[in-house]
């Protein structure tokens, strides 16, 4: 099955809704399932041109909550997913946090590598006038300066070493 760009999805709208072209027809044209076309159509029905447009909001925990107690009341899952246009995997993945973690399930975890603490430690905002703090300071940067040409001779001695190593391996 292809996937549809937004391109295609309008059309196939246009298609529906100007030409009157069924569903069946226009699936056989794009090669997706009649189904695909059905949902599409239904989404366009209840939400317009908002389907037209990639939505990377994220859901709040009540929101959640209340889509979750909808579907615990007898509402279907699909048509849940028309009207708050969310996927299907989406509600059962909140549904199966909520049964194991409850509320605090739903809270979104952050995307992404975790930010990384740098080996430079934060400056400190110094008064100009105090010579002692500033004295200080420097003396701390040039240790800091110190200890990493200290452990860069000791990298180059490693990898000389290496290096040494291994020229006597090809001889």
């Amino acid at each position: 099955m292809a996937k549809l760009t937004i391109d295609d999805k309008k059309e196939i709208i246009r298609l529906h809704n100007e030409e009157h072209l069924g569903s069946r027809t226009i699936a056989k044209r794009y090669s997706v399932a009649d189904s695909v076309i059905k949902a599409l159509i239904n989404r366009y029905r209840i939400h317009g041109d908002k389907i037209f447009k990639k939505s990377y909001t994220k859901v709040s925990q009540d929101l959640k909550l209340e889509i979750i107690n909808k579907v615990k009341n007898g509402n279907s899952i699909t048509s849940l997913t028309y009207a708050y246009l969310v996927t299907s995997t989406q509600i059962n993945k909140w549904l199966k946090q909520y049964e194991e973690l409850g509320y605090d399930g739903l809270v979104d975890k952050p995307k992404g590598r975790p930010p990384t603490m740098k080996n430079e430690t934060v400056k400190q905002v110094i008064d100009p006038n105090d010579k002692d703090a500033i004295i200080k300071q420097k003396d701390e940067r040039i240790l800091e300066l110190e200890a990493e040409v200290e452990a860069l001779k000791k990298l180059r001695a490693l990898v000389q070493q290496r290096k040494a190593q291994q020229t006597k391996k090809k001889q």
